[in-house]
């Protein structure tokens, strides 16, 4: 499914019953090795990102370092959909060894100013003008 159907489909908020489909989705594009293009990726990991679940941090970060281009394509504010505190205290309390190394990437960057002034509803506004949404 490209970016195109998944916007039509979706939309860029996704309601609470397409987050099964859409987290599955993600997974088998996250899988696919020979993609042809990160877009569809990154629209998956931002409709995840929109719903504000911090319990999709490690899905949206395995997206994200799927390969090297999509490491550069996505950026690393989605896995905090429902803020960075709420994410950091999601991820302290995960026993999943990736959540280890997600949390001290995410230390790392707030450190180097990666989230100075983030706030979810502003990194999303963006994404709403780039698929052309904002009114």
């Amino acid at each position: 499914m490209d970016e195109n159907e998944l916007l039509a489909r979706f939309g860029l908020t996704p309601v609470a019953e397409d987050l099964p489909e859409i987290r599955r989705l993600l997974q088998a594009e996250t899988a696919d090795t020979a993609r042809a293009s990160n877009e569809p990726l990154l629209l998956l990991c931002i409709q995840l990102f929109s719903a504000g679940n911090a319990s999709d941090a490690l899905l949206i970060y395995e997206a994200k370092m799927s390969s090297f281009d999509a490491g550069c394509y996505i950026d690393i504010q989605f896995v905090c959909g429902a803020g960075l505190e709420a994410t950091e205290e999601f991820l302290r309390s995960s026993s999943a060894a990736e959540a280890k190394e997600l949390l001290a990437r995410l230390q790392d960057d707030k450190r180097a100013g990666a989230f100075d002034g983030f706030m979810p509803r502003q990194h999303l506004a963006f994404y709403r003008r780039y698929y052309g949404l904002a009114s």
